[in-house]
């Protein structure tokens, strides 16, 4: 028996691991004859909304892990076609043997995430192209009932252009892909973004009082500086120090959150502010330092300590400490070690600095390395928020609020998605191995979810624990398009049923085992 990030059991009757197209069409053709149901995932590694297990208990659980081929690139138009077992540090590798001067697209989950799983999610990060679903040039995917899907210029046979124009002609179907559970993405050509030969942060560290013009200093750089300032993140203090100091094991153990005075002190020590706004600008020198002078210049006014920081700065830095290690305090040393990894991943490297959090309220593992494995309980509650003063403000209220009566500190990031909307991070970290803090943990996520829903805050995303929370708020109408879509393409109904839309009742073969299910599709 295993158990997710959220606590579920995951219990498979049969694995499966195929390690090509030819051997996941055999599986899929055969389930479809015997009528046995299977879900599949990528690596498996979503932690905090399911990993390995489906939405339903399935007889079968495909992994795709071992389809982990890089099958071509354009060097010239930094065009790659990946397969679902290509992680974050598969890729990063490849690039830097192979293409420096092409980035992979990296997030915070660390370098075992599959490239492709977090695309079909419609994941982010703060990297130039920060949609990665938005980098999708084309796809190819095997469908329940054995047809193989693939974008319309390349039914052509027209390839090249295919992964050139994304929309190819007639209804754009490749997005009928994501988020839900119409087929198996088997392969995907994704456009990177090229290593840029500036970049430069900017912190901007500001009291409570402030965050109505931190919003608002936002929007205007997101605005203005389009193509120029990547993926800009609105981080408590609370998220910060998250990942830089570890939580008292004897409050793990009582289950209580950081007292205020712990947290002011070690907010003093690590220097950051109430609120913190962490950016960077990309691009050619001459472009970065024009930005960074204009940008200069829009938040003269605005109350906040603020530092740009070069690459350059932060590797001096890094070498004084080298030279002279008595010359700055512990405090100093982490908050310059987070520093570089943020520059590692804002330059296509994926980095575990993120990933720490989902160890916090881990009591006998602090290695960051696999989060599933080393037991660790996180939830993750993401919604969108409109990036406007009002809604940011009326959001932190509800988070204060219903966080303070189930006794956990808000660990809150805004992330700008565009200029009109963030979606906001917030990891639910418990103890796994302690039954009521895990279950204070999943009401805490739940009393977020319908109290956040009342106030006009949805996830963009959800797990398998949470997804029915979506589907029973879904009209009658959209139920029925989605279903006849799914029933066009499934007619058993036996790949992933319920995932994302609401269940069918079907005559298919089902596992006769009391296990709960959860899973995800990383």
């Amino acid at each position: 028996m295993k158990t997710n990030t959220l606590g579920q059991t995951i219990d498979y009757h049969q694995e499966h691991f195929p390690e090509s197209l030819i051997e996941l069409s055999e599986l899929v053709t055969k389930f479809r004859e015997r009528r046995e149901s299977y879900n599949v995932t990528s690596t498996g590694n979503n932690w905090g909304y399911g990993c390995y297990a489906s939405h339903q208990p399935s007889v079968h659980h495909i992994s795709l892990k071992k389809m982990n081929q890089i099958k071509e690139f354009d060097r010239e138009s930094g065009l790659i076609t990946l397969e679902p077992g290509v992680t974050y540090n598969i890729l990063s590798q490849y690039l830097q043997k192979n293409a420096p001067e092409w980035i992979a697209p990296v997030h915070g989950g660390g370098p075992d995430c599959s490239v492709i799983g977090n695309a079909l999610e419609r994941g982010y990060g703060i990297t130039p192209i920060m949609d990665h679903f938005g980098a999708c040039q084309a796809l190819k995917a095997i469908l329940p009932d054995g047809r193989i899907y693939q974008s319309p210029l390349s039914s052509i046979d027209l390839k090249d252009l295919s992964k050139k124009f994304r929309y190819g002609i007639g209804p754009y179907l490749d997005g009928i892909f994501t988020q839900s559970n119409m087929g198996i993405v088997t392969e995907m050509t994704i456009k990177l973004a090229p290593k840029s030969e500036s970049i430069e942060l900017f912190f901007f560290n500001f009291d409570e009082s402030e965050i109505v013009d931190g919003v608002e200093i936002i929007r205007k750089i997101k605005t203005k500086y389009k193509g120029i300032v990547g993926g800009v993140n609105l981080m408590n203090k609370e998220r910060m120090l998250s990942m830089l100091v570890d939580y008292p094991e004897e409050l793990i153990k009582s289950r209580e959150p950081l007292p205020q005075d712990l947290i002011q002190q070690k907010k003093k020590d690590f220097m950051v502010g109430d609120w913190n706004i962490v950016g960077a600008i990309y691009g050619q020198k001459e472009i970065v330092k024009a930005t960074k002078k204009l940008i200069k210049r829009d938040i003269k006014n605005f109350k906040a300590k603020k530092v740009f920081l070069s690459q350059s700065k932060i590797q001096l830095l890094n070498r004084i400490d080298s030279s002279i290690p008595f010359l700055f305090t512990s405090s100093l040393k982490r908050t310059f070690k987070a520093l570089t990894e943020l520059l590692n991943i804002l330059n296509g490297i994926p980095e575990r600095t993120a990933l720490k959090l989902a160890y916090w309220k881990n009591l006998s593992n602090k290695k960051i390395a696999n989060p599933t494995q080393d037991n660790c309980g996180i939830i993750w509650y993401a919604p969108l928020v409109e990036l406007n003063q009002k809604n940011v403000r009326d959001y932190i209220k509800l988070m204060k609020r219903v966080s303070e009566r189930f006794d956990f500190n808000p660990i809150i990031t805004l992330t700008t998605v565009d200029e009109m909307c963030f979606d906001s991070t917030v990891p639910i970290l418990f103890n796994k191995k302690d039954p009521l803090d895990q279950k204070r943990a999943h009401d805490y996520f739940h009393a977020l979810l319908e109290e956040g829903y009342l106030e006009g805050f949805y996830p963009y995303r959800f797990g398998t624990h949470s997804m029915d929370n979506f589907i029973d708020k879904l009209d009658s109408e959209y139920i029925s398009i989605i279903d006849s879509i799914k029933k066009a393409f499934d007619p058993n109904c036996i790949y992933s049923n319920g995932r994302y839309h609401k269940s069918i009742e079907t005559k298919t073969k089902q596992p006769t085992v009391k296990s709960i299910y959860f899973g995800g599709t990383f």
